[in-house]
């Protein structure tokens, strides 16, 4: 298997990013595992403010259109497009708090694992250095550790070989010591839709979120919606495991 990481991948004017990940084969990611015996330790962990996911996707890579070479992939990518702006409204119509409802839900996680859990609004990661990763140095918060949840992606997919679409959410979650700035837990989660990502933790979504077409999705559309905010609480429920004293 070709292995290779996600900023090694070409761009594609065509497909877009989320799109070249899902096709490119097998990428990694990072993966750091929680220290039981520190986690122990752990008593107040800040959660950052958790932002909206910066675009909507609903993709079929499966469809007819893209058997006809790259004419055939262009009409597809154009159907992708208009697509994800027709669900993105309905999400906007229904004001999903996709963001505060993944807050909401790490939230509760960590308060049952026994956590004192605040949320800092108004700080973020700034720019490192190298133009690509993520600088906690300038994050100050009154707790033990420093927590860091955003969106990778979340929609609807319609994988190869299938008509059927089902749940699309990856959720990054990273967990830093407050005064080092040292990662203490580091994970990326998919729910739904199986992507080809090497260390991720792949989860299933409810079966009942799974739509015979587009049409479907969309006559189904607040359902839909529902289904997104089950992923995150699914997420949540891994993190809140992961990190159990």
């Amino acid at each position: 298997m070709n292995k290779r990481k996600i900023e090694d991948l070409p761009a594609a004017a065509i497909l877009g990013p989320l799109l070249c990940l899902v096709i490119a084969g097998c990428v990694s990611v990072p993966s750091i595992d929680a220290d039981r015996s520190a986690a122990a330790q752990m008593k107040r962990i800040a959660i950052l403010e958790i932002h909206p996911p910066r675009s909507v996707q609903v993709v079929n890579i499966g469809g007819a259109a893209g058997a006809f070479g790259i004419v055939g992939g262009l009409v597809q990518a154009t159907t992708n497009i208009d697509h994800s702006k027709q669900f993105a409204e309905v999400l906007t119509k229904q004001k999903a708090p996709l963001a505060e409802t993944l807050l909401t839900a790490v939230e509760k996680s960590l308060a049952e694992d026994g956590f004192k859990v605040s949320v800092e609004r108004g700080q973020k990661a700034k720019l490192g250095a190298d133009g690509k990763s993520d600088d906690y140095s300038d994050i100050h918060v009154d707790a033990d550790e420093i927590f860091s949840i955003w969106f990778s992606v979340a929609g609807y997919m319609s994988s190869p070989y299938s008509t059927h679409y089902e749940p699309w959410v990856v959720i990054k979650a990273r967990l830093l010591d407050a005064k080092t700035k040292k990662d203490v837990y580091y994970k990326t989660i998919c729910v739904g839709y199986k992507m080809k990502l090497e260390n991720a933790v792949m989860l299933p979504a409810d079966a009942r979120y799974r739509y015979s077409s587009f049409d479907d999705l969309m006559l189904h559309s607040d359902d839909a919606v529902a289904g997104l905010l089950d992923c995150e609480a699914i997420a949540a429920g891994h993190i809140g495991q992961d990190l159990k004293k």
